[in-house]
This record gives C-alpha cells, sequence and structure tokens, in this order.
C-alpha cells in the first residue's frame, strides 16, 4: 500500500512524511524517536542563535538545511521552547517558497507545525490564521492526495472544539470562526453571541465537509492507493454521524460511510470474519436507527434488521468460521453494546480487576433492547447510586441481538459483573 507523502527535495522527505502522519494519527511523541537530551531552554536559545546565524539565503545549499532545521524545530517544541520552534519554522518555510514557490503544497506540513507551536503557547489567533492559510493552499490543489492529511487534521481540530463547547467551555474558535452566525460570510454578521444549536450545527456541518472532501479525493485515486486513510474518514464521519445526530440528519451520512467501509473489505478479498464484521457494522447501525429509517412499521423494520444477522450468522456457519469467533460476535460473555466503534460501557472497567463490582442479570430481547433488569449482588462498597446509574444504563442502551445454538431467541438471558472503578 502506498504513503501519502510529500514529494520533496531528499533531505526533506523522510522529515515531511512523519510530520504528515504526526499531525494525522498522533502527537508526536508516540513516533519512535531518539532520547531527547535534557536541554535547558538557554542552551538551546543558543544552538537556535548559532544555527540561524549559518544559513544560507536560498538555493539548494539552502535547501539542503531543511531537513536539519525541521529536526531542530521538533526538539524545541518537545522540550516546550515553542518560540524557538517557531522561529526555525518560519526560516524553513521561507527557503521552501523559494525553492518550490508560494503555492507549493511543500509548505503544508511545515504550516501544521507552526499552528501547534502557536496554539500551545496560546497564541490561537495566529494558529487560526495559519490553519485558515493552509486551506486555501489546499483548495489550490483539490486532486492532490497529499491535501488529505491535511483536510482530516482541519475536521478533528473541529470535533475537538465541538467537544469542548458541548462540554460547557467556551473555546475563542467559536468566535473566531463566527459560528454564531447561520450566515457565516455575511456582512455585520453577529460572532459572540446567539443560538448555541447553531454553533453546533455550523462547526459540524464543517467538519463533515471536510471529511467528506477527502474522502472523495481518495475515492478519485485508485482504491489501493490510500486504502488505511479512507477507512479512517469514514469511521471519523461514522463517530461524528452518530454522536452528534440529533443536530443534523445523520442516518444516511453515516450508512453511506459504513457501506463504502464493507464494500472495501469485499472489493480487496478480505477474510471472510473481516467482511462480515464490517457488514455487522452496518447491520448494527440500521438497529440504532431503526426507528427513523424509513415509513414501515417499527416492528417490521425491527424483524428486517434481524433478519440481517441471521444471514450474517449464516454465512459464517457456511464458511466454516470457528464457532469460538462466531460467539465473539453474537454471544460473548459481556454482552455488545452498540455502537461498537465506541468503548462498550459494559466492558470498561474489566481490565482493572477491580475488588468492587456490581453483578447484574437482564434479558435481550431478539431486537436488542434490554428488559428484566435485576441487581444481584456487589462488593460491599458499590454505592447504591452505581447501581442506579448501571441500571439506568442498561435500561437505555441497545444490544447486538444474541444467538444461542444458531437462534436468535426472543429474550437472552445474560449476567455481567460490572467491574467500578478504583
Amino acid at each position: 500500500m502506498a504513503t501519502i507523502s510529500f514529494a520533496l527535495h531528499p533531505t526533506l522527505k523522510a522529515t515531511a512524511r512523519i510530520l504528515v502522519l504526526t499531525a494525522v494519527a498522533a502527537p508526536f511523541s508516540a513516533f519512535p524517536q531518539p532520547a531527547p537530551e535534557a536541554d535547558s531552554g538557554d542552551a538551546l536559545r543558543t544552538t537556535a542563535e548559532e544555527t540561524l546565524q549559518t544559513l544560507p539565503l536560498a538555493g539548494a545549499d539552502a535547501r539542503d538545511l531543511i531537513g536539519p532545521q525541521l529536526a531542530a524545530a521538533l526538539r524545541y517544541e518537545e522540550n516546550g521552547v515553542h518560540d524557538l520552534a517557531i522561529v526555525v519554522i518560519e526560516e524553513a518555510l521561507q527557503i521552501v517558497r523559494s525553492a518550490y514557490g508560494l503555492y507549493s503544497l511543500e509548505q503544508a506540513p511545515l504550516l501544521q507545525r507552526l499552528i501547534v507551536n502557536e496554539e500551545a503557547r496560546g497564541n490561537v489567533a495566529r494558529a487560526w490564521g495559519l490553519e485558515q492559510e493552509l486551506l486555501v493552499l489546499a483548495r489550490r490543489h483539490p486532486d492532490d492526495l497529499r491535501i488529505v492529511p491535511v483536510l482530516r487534521e482541519v475536521a478533528d481540530r473541529r470535533m475537538l472544539i465541538l467537544r469542548r463547547y458541548v462540554g460547557g467551555e467556551f473555546p475563542p474558535e467559536i468566535v473566531l470562526g463566527c459560528y454564531y452566525s447561520s450566515g457565516r460570510r455575511a456582512t455585520g454578521r453577529n460572532c459572540r453571541s446567539g443560538s448555541r444549536s447553531a454553533v453546533v450545527g455550523n462547526i459540524l456541518a464543517e467538519a463533515r465537509r471536510h471529511y467528506t472532501d477527502a474522502i472523495q479525493i481518495v475515492l478519485r485515486q485508485e482504491l489501493d492507493v490510500a486504502i488505511d486513510e479512507l477507512r479512517e474518514l469514514d469511521m471519523a464521519l461514522v463517530r461524528t454521524s452518530y454522536r452528534y445526530g440529533h443536530y443534523l440528519g445523520s442516518y444516511e451520512i453515516g450508512r453511506r460511510s459504513l457501506v463504502r467501509l464493507a464494500a472495501t473489505d469485499r472489493m480487496n478479498s478480505e477474510p471472510l470474519l473481516t467482511r462480515v464484521t464490517s457488514l455487522l457494522g452496518l447491520i448494527d447501525w440500521e438497529l440504532l436507527f431503526v426507528d427513523g429509517a424509513n415509513r414501515k412499521s417499527r416492528d417490521a423494520r425491527n424483524e428486517g434488521v434481524l433478519e440481517r444477522y441471521e444471514e450474517a450468522h449464516e454465512l459464517l456457519v457456511q464458511g466454516g468460521t470457528p464457532q469460538a469467533s462466531i460467539d465473539a460476535l453474537f454471544s460473548p460473555p459481556t454482552p455488545i453494546v452498540l455502537p461498537t466503534f465506541l468503548p462498550n460501557p459494559l466492558a470498561s472497567h474489566e481490565t482493572q480487576a477491580s475488588p468492587r463490582y456490581i453483578d447484574v442479570a437482564f434479558v435481550i430481547t431478539r431486537h436488542g433492547e434490554s428488559d428484566q433488569i435485576e441487581i444481584l449482588d456487589s462488593s460491599m462498597n458499590a454505592t447504591e447510586a452505581q447501581k442506579d446509574e448501571l441500571f439506568r444504563l442498561i435500561e437505555t442502551s441497545r444490544f447486538r441481538p444474541r444467538a444461542t445454538d444458531g437462534q436468535f431467541a426472543d429474550t437472552s438471558p445474560v449476567v455481567v459483573r460490572y467491574h467500578l472503578n478504583e
């Protein structure tokens, strides 16, 4: 599988690839790196001044310094000396623009690191301006795979802003992006106050647009060029659609991504278990949205979804899938709470082996709903409030229907030991 990377001068290519993947997938510290020296801020500043004094103006010799400059900037960034990181990155940015042009994508990873460092030192307004500059640059290259990580990063950042806002914070980007305004490009708009739903809807729509644009760029290429990126983008869109579905209609948006994921596995001839697991994600989605998917009666919709679960189960049986693998999908000891792309709240504390627990019994209906919930036992230090919380969790959750001996019964009894935090 090919990796999305920037076609750079050889001295810059490896560093740029790391920078792009870093901005999209994980903090830089997540990648294996040499142990940084325990430099003091003064020592770093001295090194930076010496480096900057030796920089040539432009040309091939200057390009040869871009890689070492980026390495130095990342070192400053890791040590929290963000002002020096910014100076060095800006010098590298000028060299890149001189060597490759004002609108070249080679400067994108540098702009991404500038954004990170400006935010780290609290300069949110400049970080926002740099991000807008980055988006303008991306729009100049609408069919270039290299802008996929850029669009995904921006979309991820919008979702982070949205989570903070919904959680009770007031990020400065709410004003910088003028998300209160329904017509955000209109003159005389009010950017500082207004409807909470307008803010959520505007941010969500923008994030979805960036995810979707990135997906369309990948789809216009050969499918195997960036299949992992496509999976990640589609799952980001699915999670976004599920979490904020009450603000914008999400059934079709999430469903399209799940259909594409299942089709991709089929086209790539993935193992049967992998293909059926992807298919189950789509069927789970239909069950979660059974109340609003179409105009049929609710019972008819539920039965239609159950038939699809039965067909998926039969595919595994006919394909000779080991029973343990089938049971993991249709009758695991801990019931599967939907959706599966979020952590299972009933299993979230299992690995802690906490001595604090609550034993609960309930049944799961053939349509994935809970009934007959009963607290059986608990450790001495489990509180009544915790028992009530667990009861409500089970009562309001939707579960994947369970199969026993190949059959989806009307009710399937389960007993769960729910471990509490220490």
